[in-house]
């Protein structure tokens, strides 16, 4: 796609010329079927006929965008987007271009057409009348009845852009009525025709299937409803018609003479099916990523999937499309295996019917695995390798080996992993299955005991061996290749990694003293030759990298308890055996704890070899990190108490060479602290040193040597101790630790290594006051140098002395991060009452603005237009007026909590008031705008306003549900630091755009907890705005209501009872008050703003979508009663949209809903009709 070029030298603009205007007229298809074509009523709107010489105009800019001519230069393309672009931003062009699509014969303006529409109406739907649509769809499906095979024999290249301007048409109108659901019945015509036009009917069937499912962002709520319409209308038949379909071409029931058109029907058939089945039926949107862990969700009707020679179709497939050289129609065969191997356990009523899929699946994958076949293709082999991860994970190891070819099934499987472990530059992404087949069947295995498959015990560990064989392999392969080879590193790519050390921490629980042994004679190796230089310095941090990686995820998979009897296997008789040998006895196996103690001894012993090097090498820091966080884990902490014997702590100790385990908890310490002073320039180095230190101080159990057993210890009281913790204590600011000064993006880690330090500093407590006053005031100490220091600038420069300093700036940075972590190491109200006490040392009203806290509304007021300064410091004050734990407790004569709200009203108005004036047109409102492209919300206006906005609101939100303030004061003493706050927090809701409050919900969670907070306590300062602006609240709190957010659904569930409850109360004052005429005048000029939130609510509950019955029915009911006549609109619309035999059953359960139910929102009113509606959402359900 092009960006925006230069002028086009003088050019008129397209659509500026007489010629380019909409004329009246009425333009046809010379080549259409009217007897295909729906019927368009009279008032169909006319089609504008475009003169010859500019649609030639049209066709030449076209063919420039998509392909320069010889003699044309990239200039030329430039100007023709430019002057194309800005047809996609204008919803009036919808007819012009869709004449274009009528009348033009050219290829690319009828891509640039059909693409342009796709995203005009995709963006401008409400703009499209109903005869726009229905005229456009018509032509579109008479287009493709007539041309399809055309398109597809002769310009396939168009027939894409064209079904997906269809899809898309009828996805965005798929709820407007059953005439616009009719995709099955207008499609399955093209499958009574040729061979082509069903391989036109299933390219629609494709891309519906896949542009039906549910998407996040802009439209989000809409486009969910519609899946899930779709899948209780069409997606039964679709699925149906393919599978149909796809039987009779293997049985040779099809007259299919062209080998090409059956490749392509094979294929278009498998991805068919695949969509259907990989549906989102839940309407979740899961995560791409887990995709494999997912569980196929069909609904129980799809009776056809249960039949016996559905799995076998498939398999049938894959074999033949593998003997014609079809891998990638075979590698599409197995997918729909994946997807048949992940179909929930419910979908069967019988145990015996899974069974036989499961047998399918074995005798299938165990005949693919012995002959070989399709396994050169890359896409085959890696499809394969999903399958048998799929069938593992979805089975019980007692189910697999209950089918009576499961041990030669097993037997090929591990000679396949086998040989693919060895071959571990092919494609080792897919090995990544075959590993967890493996790892999945450690865990059964050991629970079964004597009942487990005698030979499995043996493959495990073969394959963990072989396992860690290939990764050393791949170190000094990537050592040798310098970064250029074409496989991805795990030891670059942390998610790879993990999910590698993870697969091999459950495998070598199989037999953990062999595994280790095997490792560390690899460490031992290793050391010795690059203490000899017979290593290069890449080689050795490439594999001891990965050595320390693998010795980490060893003691993460085997802590004390874990290594106990196994099965009836030769690793337990020989653990059951040498319980009664002593060290040195032939067949003695040292406990874990001392296995682990040698792990960790070779661990520590490199640490110190590589500590020695000032700059480090990141590769190996992390390695070592990650190692000692699992350690960690396993001695340390929550989980310790429960993974150590009494005596297990001293024996570690012996074994690592020190005194105790105070000094073990050292060894961690001090390289965390080296890391802070040495490796600042590894920022993945520093995170991970930071979060590790931060487990450490939080953690609260620890196991201690037997003379102290079962004595539980803070482990942050541990670290007090340390000389390293102490002596980051006394000098947390100094320049040693060079992270503070390194870089200005590291001001989060910043904020995490106070919070820590807040928590081992408010740990420390004194029993004497003033002497844990002083403590504190010793240790802020440097902040205060830093605060005054920033307080001199301004008073000796004036207003605007701090902007014209740039280390002022830096300084107000680092401040606002440290005491941010400060704030929120702060639990309780001593440690609070500290911080306060140390900003606000005077807290009389009048002598406020001398106060410390008093600098971050001088700093504002400088430097409001950079995010830089602003994010950081809201994000301090949100955090320092958050009452969490009831730490903010001020006594009753005390003016604290008054100032500390005035403070936060005053930061608010002097950020919102210049925010909202500030003009962003530097800031495009979307990254769309390149031809065909998607909209996107702008992530550089998010951090310039949005994301300002979303943590100011969130300061305003607590400062509001704090309870520290009496907010009755304000208006009995005239104070209007509450009104103009509320007002101009509303304001900054309105400036919020909905792509971008749908984008960053995360962050704007502070926008409907402000909105909740507001109507639910000062519900009478929302009524102060305009109808139409609270007309758009309302529209942005029906977005919410969709929202996979539970927290966010239940606020704007109390958002919509509170404004609705207040029209209620007030609707029969009519004129007689400023609430009724309000009320009157909103419902008169925005009728339909809570009618949609009450058709929505009936969505989500008759398609089962709300979790919480009890905060649905409170706004439901207040709607209902405001809306009665629309009430039972609604419910005769919803009874009608379902199929026959259900409508009689909806109307008696809505009959029932509305029994006995009062015309009153009294508490027993509202209780009645929340049972009334629990009882009406599980009949629905059931029905």
């Amino acid at each position: 796609m092009m960006d925006d070029g230069p002028g086009a030298g003088g050019a008129a603009p397209l659509g500026a010329a007489p010629g380019m205007g909409l004329p009246p007229g009425n333009n046809t298809n010379n080549n259409a079927n009217p007897n295909n074509a729906p019927a368009v009523s009279s008032t169909a709107p006319v089609i504008p006929q475009m003169a010859p010489e500019e649609l030639q105009r049209f066709e030449l800019l076209c063919n420039t965008l998509y392909q320069l001519t010889p003699g044309q230069t990239e200039q030329d393309r430039q100007n023709a987007h430019k002057q194309l672009l800005p047809i996609l931003e204008d919803s009036s062009k919808i007819p012009l271009l869709q004449a274009i699509l009528m009348t033009s014969q050219q290829n690319h303006a009828i891509i640039f057409c059909t693409n342009a529409l796709t995203k005009l109406i995709t963006n401008f739907w409400t703009a499209v009348s109903s005869g726009q649509k229905e005229q456009l769809k018509g032509f579109l499906f008479q287009s493709l009845a007539n041309q399809g095979p055309s398109m597809y024999s002769n310009a396939p290249v168009i027939l894409q852009p064209f079904v997906r301007l269809l899809c898309r048409l009828m996805k965005l109108a798929w709820l407007e009525g059953p005439q616009h659901q009719d995709v099955v019945a207008k499609v399955n015509e093209f499958f009574e025709q040729t061979n082509l036009h069903t391989i036109v009917g299933l390219e629609v069937y494709i891309e519906i299937t896949q542009d039906m499912q549910p998407i996040s962002g802009n439209m989000m709520s809409r486009y969910r409803r519609t899946a899930l319409c779709f899948r209780d209308t069409a997606l039964p038949e679709i699925f149906t018609r393919g599978l149909g379909t796809l039987q009779k071409l293997a049985k040779g029931e099809l007259n299919i003479t062209d080998k090409q058109q059956e490749k392509v029907l094979v294929k278009q058939l498998l991805r068919l099916i695949a969509n259907c089945l990989s549906f989102d039926f839940m309407g979740t949107m899961p995560d791409e990523a887990n995709e494999d862990q997912q569980t196929v969700m069909v609904p129980h009707s799809w009776n056809v999937l249960r039949e016996d020679g559905v799995c076998s179709l498939f398999f049938e497939v894959y074999g033949s499309c593998c003997n014609y050289q079809r891998f990638d129609c075979a590698a599409k065969a197995l997918e729909c295996l994946v997807l048949m191997a992940s179909l929930r356990r419910s979908f069967f009523s019988k145990e015996e019917d899974r069974n036989k899929l499961l047998g399918h699946l074995i005798n299938g994958t165990s005949g693919i695995l012995a002959s070989k076949m399709g396994l050169q293709d890359e896409s085959c082999y890696h499809a394969l390798c999903r399958l048998l991860g799929k069938i593992n994970a979805a089975h019980q190891l007692s189910e697999l080996a209950a089918i009576e070819v499961f041990q030669v099934w097993l037997t090929h499987v591990y000679n396949f992993t086998t040989e693919s472990l060895i071959d571990w530059e092919r494609q080792p992404n897919s090995k990544h299955y075959l590993l967890q087949f493996w790892s999945g069947l450690v865990s059964p295995m050991i629970y079964l005991k004597d009942k487990a498959p005698p030979a499995l015990e043996n493959c495990i560990q073969q394959i963990t061996i072989s396992y860690i064989e290939s990764r050393l392999a791949m170190a000094d392969m990537s050592a040798q290749a310098e970064g250029v080879q074409d496989w991805a590193d795990p030891l670059d790519e942390e998610v790879l990694r993990s999910e590698q050390l993870e697969v091999l921490s459950n495998l070598a629980r199989c037999r953990y003293h062999e595994t280790a042994q095997h490792v560390m004679k690899h460490f031992e190796d290793t050391l010795n030759r690059a203490k000899q230089n017979q290593l290069s310095q890449n080689h050795f941090t490439k594999k001891m990298s990965w050595l320390v990686y693998m010795m980490g995820a060893l003691v993460a998979g085997h802590s004390s308890t874990t290594l106990g009897p196994r099965s009836s296997s030769s690793s337990s008789r020989n653990h059951e055996s040498s319980s009664s040998l002593n060290p040195g006895d032939p067949g003695y196996v040292p406990p874990a704890h001392i296995i682990n103690g040698e792990l960790a001894k070779r661990v520590f012993t490199v640490i110190d070899l590589t500590n020695q090097d000032v700059s480090g090498q990141e590769t190996i820091e992390t390695a070592y990190l990650y190692f000692l966080e699992q350690f960690r884990k396993v001695y340390i902490g929550e989980h310790a108490k429960s993974n150590s014997s009494s005596a297990s702590g001293q024996q570690l100790a012996t074994t690592l060479g020190v005194q105790d385990e105070n000094a073990i908890l050292g060894m961690l310490i001090n390289k965390i602290g080296k890391n802070l002073q040495h490796r600042c320039q590894y920022e993945l180095v520093l995170a991970k040193s930071l979060a590790l230190f931060h487990e450490m101080a939080a953690g609260i159990n620890i196991v201690h040597t037997a003379e102290r057993s079962p004595h539980l210890i803070v482990s942050g009281r541990l670290l007090l101790k340390n000389e390293m913790v102490q002596y980051m204590m006394k000098n947390h600011a100094a320049d040693e630790f060079k992270f503070l000064y390194h870089n200005i993006k590291y001001g989060k880690y910043r904020s995490q290594y106070y919070h820590t330090l807040g928590k081992l500093l408010f740990m420390d407590g004194r029993e004497d006051w003033s002497v844990q006053k002083q403590h504190f005031e010793d240790f802020m100490q440097p902040m205060t140098r830093v605060l005054d220091g920033v307080r001199t600038v301004t008073a000796q420069g004036g207003s605007g002395s701090l902007k014209a300093n740039p280390e002022a700036k830096h300084r107000i940075i680092g401040l606002c991060r440290d005491l941010r972590g400060l704030t929120l190491a702060c639990h309780g109200a001593e440690s609070y009452g500290l911080l306060f006490g140390w900003l606000v040392q005077d807290a009389s009203i009048s002598n406020a603005q001398h106060n410390r806290i008093a600098l971050f509304y001088k700093a504002l007021d400088e430097f409001w237009d950079d995010y830089e300064v602003t994010t950081p410091l809201l994000k301090f004050m949100a955090e320092f007026c958050y009452n969490k734990t009831q730490r903010i407790n001020f006594e009753q004569s005390s003016p604290n909590g008054i100032l500390l709200f005035r403070e936060a009203s005053n930061i608010l108005t002097t950020y919102g008031q210049r925010i909202l004036q500030k003009d962003f047109g530097d800031f495009a409102n979307s990254t769309s705008n390149s031809i065909g492209a998607v909209p996107t919300p702008n992530r550089n206006l998010y951090q310039a306003k949005y994301k300002g906005i979303g943590v100011a609101l969130d300061m305003f939100s607590h400062a509001l549900n704090g309870g520290y303030c009496n907010f009755g004061v304000f208006e009995l003493y005239g104070d209007t630091s509450l009104q103009k706050s509320m007002s101009l927090a509303l304001q900054m809701c309105l400036s919020i755009p909905s792509v971008e409050l749908s984008a960053y919900q995360k962050t704007f969670k502070p926008f409907y907890t402000f909105l909740d907070l507001t109507s639910k306590n000062h519900v009478k300062k929302i009524f102060e705005l305009d109808v139409s602006q609270l007309a758009r609240l309302i529209a942005l709190v029906e977005e919410g209501l969709c929202s996979f957010d539970v927290s966010v659904c239940m606020q704007c569930c109390s958002i919509v009872d509170n404004i609705v409850s207040f029209f209620v109360e007030h609707q029969k004052e009519n004129q007689s008050t400023d609430a009724g005429r309000y009320v009157t005048q909103f419902l008169t000029t925005q009728p339909d703003a809570l009618k949609k939130i009450l058709a929505l609510m009936f969505q989500l509950i008759l398609a089962g979508e709300f979790s919480s019955t009890w905060s649905l029915s409170r706004p439901l009911l207040a709607l209902i009663l405001l809306h009665p006549n629309y009430y039972l609109e609604l419910k005769d619309r919803l009874i009608m949209q379902q199929i026959e035999e259900r409508r009689e059953k909806l109307k008696n359960f809505f009959e029932e809903l509305m029994q006995n139910v009062e015309n009153t929102l009294s508490s027993r009113n509202r209780d009645h009709f929340t049972r009334q509606l629990y009882t009406f959402a599980q009949m629905v359900k059931a029905l």
